[in-house]
């Protein structure tokens, strides 16, 4: 995943909530025509809500939804608990219509985990979903389908199989992102039907999970890596067990602070008493991130998990590993990061670790011949020095008939056949690499998961043998564009998947599932000229001080298959400038020849250019900390010291040109713009020399990230703003309105849940606001004061994008895990 072409932007956020014993279970069916949420959850006494979660709702502030009850404090599991519950209760629109999937199929994305029922023929594949719940294969990972509730938490982190049959799902993604959104889950869920029905198995306020491990001797006898949240302080961190199938997690090991949890658990399959388990020190706040710490390190215990030692150098034979930058190796050190263990099953004395500095960076591989007991630097190093993103894989898997035949997860498939001596490249799968399970009744029969979907081989994971699943009902959506003319034209910009079309040059769309490239990477912003669907954009993940975007225009709708495609060349950004990854290009809605682009300051290209020397003028304080600086200056603790994903935070996220300050050969002369600091700006001489920017709403809007600005097509002063803080622990859901040009300002949150909203979109002919958040997509009619949820059966995963047809009469929403859904609404 080199850092110029990758995100990250795991995109995952807080439904965790509840205790850690006793729970009732909450049974809901799987599949894409599952019962409404409401149907489910408003209830005055939900099936598996126990009195310790009443009490917990009874807790929660009166004034909730205000942006003052959660804003700044820790949030606790009551406040997300009663979150999820105001979203069921909120009255759904349009006579509950369910939302249609509209695609795509054949892309996937980012699988965390996988796990095998060998009792079928063929064997049947179970995916974790990095935000898209759990999916199933009955053909041999061809075919895959929904085998999870529509209304559940979608955030996963872990999957287990145990010997009975009962399958393990751990909610909330363990693997970090480096520019992006980490989304949490709610507890442990378990399903002994192969996915027919799930319930709710405990670890409510765990966060995430790295590892769920079933004693291949006893299939009561569970384990879960309850990793935590990365923004606040998870109430359940740390190794729990289980041994009586259902009920009554237990801690058995600790961790030593609050950002520490457990990453990773493998139990020894000739003695289950002797388990391997490691912690991970890790936090993050809206700019930085630390992904290692005193409280990560490596744990083995002799006795089922009744008592822990702490392994470091004293374990280690030999000298450390050459490529560690620290060499402190397992001993405890800010520079520990995230250590991934793997047991060779054909050999149980066969034992490798390999772990990451604090930064990402290898910090060593080690095998050990004793169990675990002690280690040696094995004799060649797997990773990179250089890559710096270690902290998103941590994963090994030993061939279960080889213990020399191994795979180290990285950017690239990494295969050694010599136990570590030598590594090489097992091509063929996309990049990212999270898991990989072995069919024990076909010989040489392997999966692989990673942030391109499943993938299998018939020939033991051999380089260039590595097939793609053919149909994958997952996508993570980052952004969303449908063409005026044609709402059959969609673009979308995906997580590690590039960005991506409905339609080829010269061919109308004609199945909406099958998607096609036009940009690499990580598909962030796209965009299609709204007066001519044949002129559309795609930018990627920048590496500043440059940017990654491109304009490609079709000949033709129909007929010519050509098409011209032109990179941007980076505006003259002064040393220093600071972009977030997802930054934003806008055309101007008066004329769309017009194109903004931000980092520190924003950039206007001239008319119908995006490339050359005089393609880009500065219209806002460029320099970087200056005090007219847009962002302003960043605060100490918000610098990444990350030096890959250094300079990403402190600049522009949303650009809001007003239409009715432009003409059709002139772009807008009044720009709205929001910073990831919190802070949202006005100009209305955009055109002069020398623009002047005002800051709006000091004092009365929150000083939080803005996720969204939108200007009234017909009325410049009629603005709206969202604005979350999802990486500080805050919940508060912001969406406000100004009517006076951002003179004064009205929280029309209402009775929204409080919950991140990630868009807004305003179909001003009819007069109706729709949002996008973790809960689904609401809208607000006419100017009331309450929201409606919009349809039913749209899956519980976040909506980052909401788009409209050009009649407004279909919505589209765009979700970070299970593709983009339409809603046809009355108007």
């Amino acid at each position: 995943m080199k850092k110029s072409a990758k995100l990250l932007r795991l995109g995952i956020f807080f439904v965790a909530a509840g205790t850690v014993a006793g729970v009732t279970p909450m049974v809901v069916s799987s599949g894409n025509a599952g019962p409404d949420r409401s149907a489910v959850q408003d209830k005055d006494k939900v099936a598996g809500e126990d009195q310790g979660e009443e009490e917990e709702e009874e807790k929660a502030p009166v004034n909730y939804l205000g942006i003052m009850a959660s804003a700044g404090r820790p949030i606790s599991a009551g406040q997300i608990t009663l979150a999820r519950r105001q979203a069921a209760r909120i009255p759904t629109g349009d006579a509950d219509k369910p939302w249609q999937f509209v695609g795509g199929t054949n892309i996937g994305g980012r699988v965390i985990d996988l796990a095998l029922d060998p009792t079928t023929s063929p064997s049947t594949v179970y995916a974790a979903v990095s935000s898209g719940g759990i999916m199933k294969s009955t053909d041999g990972g061809v075919n895959w389908t929904p085998a999870y509730p529509t209304e559940t938490q979608q955030a996963m982190g872990a999957l287990a199989r145990g010997s009975d049959g009962t399958l393990w799902a751990g909610t909330g993604e363990a693997n970090p992102s480096g520019g992006g959104d980490t989304f949490m889950g709610d507890g442990i869920y378990k399903s002994t039907d192969g996915g027919g029905s799930w319930q709710q198995a405990g670890l409510k306020d765990s966060g995430a999970f790295g590892r769920i491990e079933v004693n291949p001797k006893d299939a009561k006898d569970v384990w879960a890596a309850a990793t935590g949240s990365l923004s606040w302080s998870s109430g359940q961190r740390g190794l729990y067990h289980l041994t009586n199938g259902g009920k009554d997690w237990k801690l058995s090991l600790a961790p030593t602070n609050k950002t520490t949890g457990a990453i990773d658990v493998a139990i020894d399959p000739a003695d289950p008493d002797i388990i391997l388990a490691s912690l991970w020190d890790r936090s993050r706040n809206d700019g930085a991130f630390q992904y290692g710490g005193t409280g990560s390190g490596l744990y083995r215990s002799t006795d089922g998990g009744a008592t822990w030692t702490r392994q470091d150098n004293s374990s280690i034979d030999g000298p450390v590993c050459s490529w560690d930058q620290t060499k402190s190796g397992l001993n405890t050190d800010a520079d520990l990061g995230r250590i991934g263990i793997a047991f060779a099953p054909s050999d149980p004395n066969r034992v490798y670790i390999q772990f990451a500095g604090a930064n990402g960076p290898d910090k060593g591989f080690y095998v050990s011949n004793d169990a675990g007991k002690t280690w040696t630097c094995g004799g060649a190093e797997p990773g990179s020095v250089t890559g710096g993103y270690e902290w998103v894989f941590g994963r090994l898997w030993v061939d279960p008939a080889d213990e020399n035949h191994l795979f180290s997860a990285d950017v690239s498939l990494k295969e050694s056949s010599n136990g570590g001596n030598s590594w090489t490249t097992s091509s063929g799968p996309h990049s990212d690499h999270h898991a990989m399970v072995w069919d024990p009744k076909e010989p040489g029969r392997v999966y692989n998961g990673g942030d391109g979907g499943v993938y299998y081989s018939t020939q033991n994971g051999a380089t260039r043998t590595w097939t793609k699943a053919k149909v994958e009902p997952w996508i993570q959506s980052y952004h969303l564009s449908v063409s005026q003319q044609d709402p059959s034209r969609m673009a979308t910009g995906l997580q590690d998947n590039g960005s991506v079309r409905t339609w080829t040059p010269g061919a109308e769309p004609t199945d909406l599932t099958q998607l096609n490239s036009y940009g690499g990477g990580d598909g962030h912003w796209v965009q299609i000229d709204p007066n001519n669907q044949l002129v559309y954009y795609a930018c990627s993940q920048p590496s500043p001080p440059r940017i990654s975007c491109q304009r490609t225009v079709d000949a033709a709708a129909t007929g010519s298959t050509s098409s011209t495609r032109t990179s941007f060349s980076s505006p003259a950004w002064p040393s220093g400038t600071r972009i977030t990854t997802d930054m934003p290009i806008v055309p101007d809605p008066a004329d769309p020849e017009y194109v903004y682009v931000a980092g520190t300051s924003i950039a206007r290209s001239a008319r119908g250019a995006v490339n050359g020397t005089d393609a880009w003028k500065l219209i806002s304080p460029a320099t970087p900390d200056s005090p007219e600086s847009l962002p302003g200056k960043v605060p100490a603790n918000e610098i990444n010291p990350d030096l890959y994903y250094a300079n990403e935070y402190g600049a522009v996220t949303q650009i809001a040109p007003a239409k009715t300050t432009g003409t059709p050969t002139s772009p807008a002369g009044t720009i709205y713009a929001g910073t990831d600091t919190g802070k949202v700006w006005k100009t209305t001489d955009a055109n002069s020399d020398n623009p002047t920017w005002t800051q709006l709403g000091k004092g009365v809007l929150p000083q939080r990230w803005v996720t969204s600005l939108v200007a009234d097509p017909a009325n410049a002063d009629h603005v709206y703003a969202s604005f979350s803080s999802y990486r500080e622990g805050d919940l508060a859901a912001n969406v406000w309105e100004s009517n006076d040009g951002g003179a004064t300002w009205t929280n029309i949150s209402g009775n929204l849940p409080n919950a991140p909203v990630w868009m807004v979109t305003y179909d001003q002919a009819h007069n109706q606001l729709y949002v996008g958040t973790d809960y689904g997509v609401f809208n607000l009619k006419n100017g009331k004061k309450n929201w409606e949820r919009l349809g039913s059966q749209l899956p519980n995963c976040p909506v980052l994008d909401v788009k409209l047809s050009a009649d407004g009469g279909t919505v589209f929403a765009a979700t970070f895990g299970r593709g983009v859904y339409q809603l046809h609404v009355k108007q």
